[in-house]
């Protein structure tokens, strides 16, 4: 009997003065044993080593240039992949062994268009590792709580990011929510109940108040476009300072140096989005 051949995978990792950590990000796709995939780092212009690991790994495909951010880097990425599932893995983040395979069963299936796993939280500090279910992704659930963005365990057809008009280089912060409402609007994800990805929590994601504020601002621009009122975007901007507040007291009294993840588990991490 004649069997599909697996669907190429294609995984996009921007990149910026993350050597300490790429190389496990790098080595969880390549220990996916899965048949067809291929790996494409855009990095802008690492000083830090990068480079000195990628190229310990002779079937990257890999840039390093300066570019206006993570989501001019993912695109410029998404330009240069050839698989029919694209997904965005961060330099300091990994797969967990098997999601490849998972990721492809869930995809023989036509009517998805893309689909969230389970997350991870890896606390560098302690190892501790906390595993949460990523919540209900839709339209809907987005403008109510823009905070349920989970990207690492999230993959996508190449088409349905084409469609979308992929990721908008004006957001910084906020170019992963952006997007999701804009493929939410065309197609509701498939949510999977695995754990595929880890999200690391280290010493460099630094606690910010610009960062928060920056990212209310932006995802105040979006749920503004999509017609949210202007009573919820304030509440919404409101929790955000309300969170930061909370954890500045928290670091005050035990001195972390990180944000709960509890908090907000996208605002404050070091990312390459806010490269110069």
């Amino acid at each position: 009997m004649n069997q599909n051949p697996p669907a190429r995978i294609s995984i996009i990792t921007p990149s910026f003065n993350q050597g300490a950590y790429i190389g496990q990000t790098i080595r969880s796709i390549a220990d996916q044993g899965y048949p067809d995939f291929e790996h494409i780092v855009m990095d802008g212009g690492s000083t830090d080593g990068t480079l000195d690991v990628l190229r310990q790994f002779p079937h990257l495909k890999y840039v390093s240039e300066r570019d206006r951010g993570q989501a001019d880097a993912l695109g410029k990425g998404l330009s240069r992949a050839s698989g029919g599932i694209v997904g965005w893995i961060n330099s300091d983040d990994y797969y967990a062994p098997g999601t490849f395979a998972a990721v492809a069963r869930c995809f023989a299936d036509p009517a998805v268009q893309w689909a969230v796993g389970n997350l991870a939280y890896l606390y560098e500090g302690n190892a501790e590792i906390v595993a949460v279910r990523s919540p209900a992704i839709s339209y809907a659930a987005l403008l109510r709580d823009p905070d349920i963005v989970k990207q690492p365990p999230t993959f996508f057809r190449r088409e349905i990011l084409q469609a979308a008009g992929g990721w908008n280089p004006d957001f910084h912060m906020t170019m992963d929510f952006d997007l999701w409402v804009r493929l939410a609007r065309i197609a509701t994800p498939r949510m999977v109940d695995a754990l595929w990805a880890y999200f690391r929590i280290h010493p460099d994601q630094k606690t910010s108040a610009a960062n928060v504020r920056r990212q209310a601002r932006e995802i105040a621009r979006v749920l503004g476009r999509e017609g949210v009122t202007r009573p919820r975007i304030l509440r919404h901007r409101t929790l955000k300072e309300w969170h930061l507040a909370k954890a500045r007291v928290k670091q005050a009294l035990i001195g972390l140096k990180l944000l709960d993840s509890r908090y907000s588990h996208r605002s404050l991490r070091s990312r390459p989005a806010i490269r110069a």
